[in-house]
């Protein structure tokens, strides 16, 4: 079968090159003295199949021998160390492999197929046993092995004649029997590059494997030998993955400013850089470790700089070489760590601290930059609190979670390492709170809820705080007593104006002091007695003053005592002659509504918060609209994730609205602002979201109808604040209280009200309308009664009685039923959309169709040119009102009285809105019964 002729080759040359066909491989070698002889030639397909074959059961064969002789006794023993059990399972693996080679083989398949379609496999197998051959030589592993294992002569006689000297002893036999293996890699190589030309790319990715695996198996015995020569000084360092990359004994390098006299010594290993000094030991992980040359100059050259978590380090080489070769070697060593092609400033690493006074023992993971904790990560203290967010400058700074077991949990923003901004706090006791920060104690707007509602603490406060206590406006409602405090606090305590609804039903208006009502007040209650003088605490009468009663009867003099438990007067009782109709709330107190916090000075932290979000200064003015766009942009920004959730007009800054305005740019303008007031992030939807809360909170739940005027007054205090910072971004608008008719569309009227009413009021109508039905309850119970018996009657028969003239019943007496369609249905449906809209303006509107579908009716029946006086047009729509069911329509009315623009009143809606009260008042004043 040889094809070629010997070659020989003279002298000591390690494996020189000659000349071989392409098809030809080394056959035999043979040496003698000074001459080597190598045969070459090329095998026949057949032939070497079945030489791989053989090659590779004699492989297999030698595995098993090792399985037998060491691997099964080494299972029968307990507590093996884990390198000496980990070595034991990838042999097992690797002699699985060489297990399924050998039979795939002797089926047929040739071993450059199988290589080259099992090659990753192959690789992985054979790496992986590469990596625990390494730990055991590293460690002196199978010097160990050694003393737990006898070595059969069976093994001896395999291997023997393989070591690199004589010595046979039982770690050598070992080594060899472990090490055999990897020798199978160049076998595979050659197999796969026989008779190949160009060589295939499997082969040479073998290749790359046997250049890896000597290097990684000359450091395993270079670190092997170091850890034998150091003894036990360094042994807490030895780690079976660990190498030795480099050591100042070898390579000096020292730490500036260290005494000479002292012993220093510093060691790179594969993962970590130490510092001995004396008997002291520091480890640095290089996953946070970071280095940088230092520029020579007269008093420092050669400087290596090294920074890490907790300290920084000064490097001095004895010269520029040595400093290139310790930067190198750490800089190759930093990437392997991290796996990096690159040696990047920002990395994810997890760092222990050891020293640093506030983070001591403290666990940070995640993302550092040049050895400080610089964007998201996670810090865990030894007893048990978790932060969870962002850093700055080895700071939580941005959003972040605290957890702090037995205490609380806090989401929010942070600062400089303090709770700084908007956050929201759990406590383990099951109160929250809810609102603004200021150095880690409560700062601004913020709620409170303490205790659970079913406990006799249970109370929730909605208002302003300083340094963590309540201070400024606020309001408390307590749960359990059912007792609610509109007004000022100081120091935690109720502190001057402010007023008190209580669970009875009875208002209390007055100054509180270390939270105790004292001096001037004003007590009302539900019946319309009430009291204004005096007050030493709430109920308690004490001086001066005026009792009177809801008859109209007063005392006045000097009262003492408590309403439940008895008054004692010393004055005069002035007695009030009854008229015909009493008005049940048109007497209050003259101080009312004057001894309680103005409309103006209420939530003034919410309006700071946003005003400083448009960027005013700490004086709260505005430099000009640009710099308020621009912290607009900059808000908005600050949340990325939904920024592409944001309606595409928040997007980009307006131009509109800055200069002058007509007819498109104020349709920009209201759609902006619907957009920006929906949005979380807009400073205008975080101002209007939290004015709700505090408003519903205020005015929401257990209410006393007085609160209706306060709460009216609130509403318009508000929506004026609003406006003035719109009109910061839109300083076209006109100034509050001043009408603007467009140039373009003089029917368009531009104001606060047409502005702001369609955002606000919807939001804050629940709350606003409960007070308005509360109030009006007497008169709309009255005309909810007329209207339950009316509508029983048919058609016909109501007409007649309401005084509608013939020509307008259309037909309505030819059917006696109750419900029986009419002519005007679709004015009563029209009428009905009062109860779906919120703003006056919307429910002028909606009055204004309905008189216009009774228009369209009566056109329709007597003639298109037909115009009906309006003593005729207003039983018909009494008609329809008391046909359209609308429930509380006296507090619809007084609603819209409050809220509706003064131009519109001496208009044709303010005549419309005029004939619907005009309505309402004759509803209540006919008799029930229509029969009677």
């Amino acid at each position: 079968m040889i094809k070629s002729f010997f070659q020989i080759f003279v002298g000591n040359e390690e494996m020189a090159e000659f000349d071989m066909l392409d098809s030809e491989i080394p056959l035999h070698v043979m040496c003698c003295g000074d001459f080597t002889c190598i045969v070459a030639g090329s095998l026949d397909s057949d032939v070497a199949s079945s030489t791989d074959l053989a090659s590779e059961q004699c492989f297999l064969e030698e595995m098993l021998a090792v399985q037998v002789s060491v691997l099964k006794p080494l299972a029968r023993k307990s507590n093996l160390d884990d390198i000496i059990a980990n070595l034991s399972s990838k042999y097992t693996d690797l002699l699985q492999l060489t297990a399924v080679n050998v039979t795939s083989m002797s089926q047929g398949t040739s071993s450059f197929k199988l290589l080259q379609e099992h090659m990753d496999e192959y690789l992985q197998v054979y790496d992986v046993y590469l990596s625990a051959v390494c730990d055991m030589i590293a460690t002196s592993g199978f010097s160990q092995l050694a003393r737990v294992i006898d070595i059969p002569p069976r093994l001896v006689a395999i291997f023997s004649d393989r070591l690199p000297s004589r010595k046979t002893s039982p770690e050598a036999i070992l080594t060899c029997a472990f090490t055999h293996p990897l020798n199978r890699v160049s076998v595979y190589k050659m197999m796969l590059s026989r008779g190949q030309s160009p060589v295939p790319p499997e082969a040479l990715k073998w290749e790359q494997f046997c250049d890896r695996q000597d290097a990684t198996r000359k450091q395993a015995d270079s670190t092997r030998m170091f850890w034998e020569s150091c003894g036990r000084l360094v042994d807490s360092l030895r780690t079976p993955q660990r190498r030795l990359v480099r050591e100042s004994r070898s390579h000096p390098l020292t730490v500036q400013n260290v005494s000479r006299f002292s012993s220093q010594w510093l060691i790179l290993l594969s993962d970590a850089l130490v510092y001995i000094s004396g008997a002291t030991q520091v480890v640095y992980n290089l996953a946070t470790l970071w280095v940088e040359t230092v520029p020579d100059n007269d008093t420092l050259q050669n400087i290596l700089q090294i920074t890490t978590p907790e300290e920084t380090l000064t490097l001095v080489a004895p010269s520029q070489s040595d400093k290139n070769e310790w930067l190198r070697a750490i800089l190759n060593t930093i990437k392997t760590v991290l796996n990096k092609l690159q040696v990047p400033s920002a990395r994810t690493a997890a760092h222990t601290f050891t020293k640093h006074t506030t983070y001591k023992d403290a666990t940070y993971t995640g993302r550092w930059v040049s050895g400080k904790m610089e964007g998201q990560g996670r810090l865990e203290w030894t007893d048990g609190r978790v932060y969870t967010g962002q850093f700055h400058a080895n700071l939580p700074h941005g959003t972040g979670r605290l957890e702090s077991p037995g205490v609380s949990v806090y989401d929010g923003q942070w600062k400089d390492g303090l709770q700084n901004g908007h956050g929201l706090t759990r406590y383990e006791n099951g109160d929250v709170y809810e609102g603004y920060y200021k150095d880690g104690l409560a700062s601004g707007h913020g709620v409170r809820k303490s205790g659970s509602f079913k406990s006799n603490t249970a109370t929730v406060y909605v208002g302003e705080w300083v340094n963590g206590l309540r201070q400024g406006y606020g309001v408390m409602d307590d749960i359990f007593t059912g007792e609610k405090y509109l007004g000022s606090w100081n120091n935690n305590l109720k502190n001057g104006t402010g007023l008190i609804v209580t669970l009875e039903g009875i208002y209390y208006e007055g100054a509180f002091v270390q939270d105790v009502l004292t001096g001037h007040g004003v007590m009302m209650f539900e019946d319309g007695t009430h009291y204004e003088g005096e007050l030493r605490a709430a109920g308690l009468f004490s001086g001066k003053g005026t009792l009177t009663f809801s008859t109209g009867d007063r005392f006045e003099g000097s009262l003492h005592g408590t309403w439940n438990e008895g008054i004692k007067i010393t004055g005069t009782l002035h007695k009030n002659m009854p008229t015909s109709s009493p008005q049940q709330h048109s007497s209050k107190p003259s101080s009312f509504g004057k001894l309680c916090v103005p409309p103006h000075q209420k939530w003034k932290a919410i309006f700071r918060q946003c005003w400083a979000a448009l960027g005013a200064g700490a004086d709260g003015k505005m430099a000009d609209t640009q710099r308020a766009w621009d912290s607009v942009a900059v808000a908005l920004a600050a949340h990325p994730a939904t920024l592409h959730r944001l309606h595409e007009s928040l997007q980009t800054i307006p131009q509109f609205g800055r200069h002058s305005l007509d007819s498109l740019s104020y349709q920009s303008v209201c759609a902006y602002l619907h957009q920006a007031f929906e949005s979380n992030y807009h400073p205008l939807g975080i101002a209007l979201r939290e004015l709700t809360g505090a408003y519903n909170a205020t005015y929401g739940g257990r209410v006393h109808l007085l609160l209706l005027t306060h709460a009216v007054e609130e509403l318009h205090s508000v929506a004026e604040r609003l406006y003035q910072v719109v009109r910061v971004l839109f300083p076209a608008l006109p100034p509050p209280g001043r009408d603007t008719q467009l140039p373009d569309n003089e029917t368009l009227v531009v104001s606060l009200t047409s502005i702001l009413h369609p955002i606000l009021l919807p939001r804050f109508h629940n709350a606003l309308f409960e007070l308005y039905a509360l109030y009006n309850k007497t008169q709309d119970d009255c005309y909810w009664k007329r209207l339950v018996k009316w509508n029983k009657q048919p058609n016909s028969t109501l007409m007649a009685f309401l005084g509608i003239d013939r020509k307008f019943w259309f037909g309505a007496d030819e059917n006696q039923q109750i419900w029986a369609e009419h002519r005007f249905s679709a004015a009563v449906e029209t009428l009905q959309q009062l109860k779906t809209t919120f703003c006056p303006l919307e429910k002028l509107m909606v009055i204004q169709s309905t008189f216009e579908q009774m228009t369209k009716v009566v056109r329709a029946e007597l003639g298109a040119d037909y115009l009906w006086a309006m003593d005729e047009l207003f039983p018909v729509f009494v008609f329809v009102v008391v046909r359209s069911c609308i429930s509380q329509l006296g507090s619809e009315i007084h609603f819209v009285e409050d809220f509706m623009e003064p131009r519109l009143a001496h208009g044709e809606l303010g005549i419309m809105f005029t004939t619907l009260k005009a309505g309402y008042c004759l509803i209540l004043q006919e008799k029930i019964s229509i029969g009677s």
